[in-house]
């Protein structure tokens, strides 16, 4: 892997180099030349941008980075995610960044995100676990979707952390961008979950877990990431699949599913997906009674990342008595994660 050097790697020139913790013009200069393709306003990786980097950028890329931005804090206050107080005297204020992505449809999202290193155990959180789908229980209910010729809607939440409440008191500083003019000395507390809290996980999914409820479904206690709704007139049953933010509702009766899947949907803000045709990055693809699921689309963008789209293709599994060569070059841990 290439190491922290600020350089151009020479071994994957396609791959951006990672930053230096100290500044370095020069540095800063081929850090971002390898961030651009050949037209200066596409940026090839987003998530590796600083927000001390968007100023550096071509006036394109910083109208749509900062409409983005502005985006984010507008759907905060209209949520009413947090509110200006003074700084406490007696409790530690945590960090945040900006994240941004880029979507297929070539739009700019950017996220609020807090730096979880600098929250405190037993003061700023408690429990951290919120309980996913298993792949294997969504692979099994696809295949029974598949038997019984199910309908499979789905749906995103949009900012689904926001919804949460917290009951922790929690301070973070102004984010980057927003200062107050003049106000540079408040802080914001806090009242709902941020994306990167290390509790914001737990407190969505209660949070969720309880609208479910409300709707008449029941948890599944074998996995807490599916619920099961019965109609009480006619015994047709709904399956929900929720994973995080994203949720699949699949039924024998198309109606059914549809009114199941808007009354959840009158709750947050969603995206409706209609009939399912990509979950967790897989791609789901429906004949008659065969369903076929593959990751193409994410093992392409994958590709790219680490500049192997052109590489040669070698058959998998590997031949009997491989022996792969010790590699002692440090390990970026980010990039590892990201496989």
């Amino acid at each position: 892997m290439p190491k922290r050097t600020g350089q151009i790697p020479k071994s994957s020139p396609a791959l951006p180099p990672s930053r230096d913790s100290v500044e370095d013009p020069k540095a800063d200069e081929v850090y971002l030349a390898q961030l651009y393709d050949a037209q200066p306003t596409n940026v090839k990786n987003y998530h590796e941008l600083m927000w001390r980097d968007v100023q550096k950028l071509p006036k394109v890329a910083q109208e749509k980075i900062k409409a983005a931005t502005h985006d984010e804090m507008e759907a905060h206050r209209k949520r009413g995610t947090f509110e200006y107080v003074h700084r406490p005297t007696n409790r530690r204020v945590i960090l945040n960044r900006w994240v941004l992505d880029e979507k297929p449809d070539g739009c700019i999202k950017a996220r609020l995100v807090i730096k979880s290193f600098s929250q405190i155990e037993g003061i700023d959180f408690d429990q951290v676990f919120s309980p996913i789908v298993r792949f294997e229980s969504l692979r099994l209910i696809l295949g029974l979707c598949t038997l019984k010729n199910m309908h499979i809607l789905g749906l995103n939440v949009c900012n689904a952390y926001l919804y949460a409440e917290l009951n922790e008191e929690i301070y973070m500083e102004q984010p980057q961008g927003f200062k107050i003019p003049g106000k540079e000395h408040l802080v914001i507390r806090l009242r709902h979950a941020l994306y990167g809290l290390k509790q914001a996980g737990l407190k969505w999914w209660k949070t969720m877990t309880k609208s479910m409820e409300k709707l008449g479904f029941k948890r599944l206690h074998s996995d807490e990431g599916i619920y099961i709704y019965t109609d009480a007139k006619t015994g047709l049953i709904c399956i929900a699949i929720v994973y995080v933010d994203n949720a699949l509702f699949c039924s024998v009766d198309h109606k059914l599913g549809e009114q199941l899947k808007n009354a959840f949907a009158e709750k947050w803000k969603c995206r409706d997906l209609g009939d399912v045709k990509e979950f967790l990055c897989m791609r789901i693809t429906r004949q008659a009674y065969v369903v076929m699921i593959d990751q193409v689309a994410y093992l392409e963008k994958m590709l790219d990342r680490v500049g192997l789209t052109n590489a040669r293709p070698v058959a998998t599994p590997l031949p009997s008595r491989y022996y792969p060569l010790p590699n002692e070059d440090p390990v970026d841990k980010v990039l590892w994660h990201r496989f």
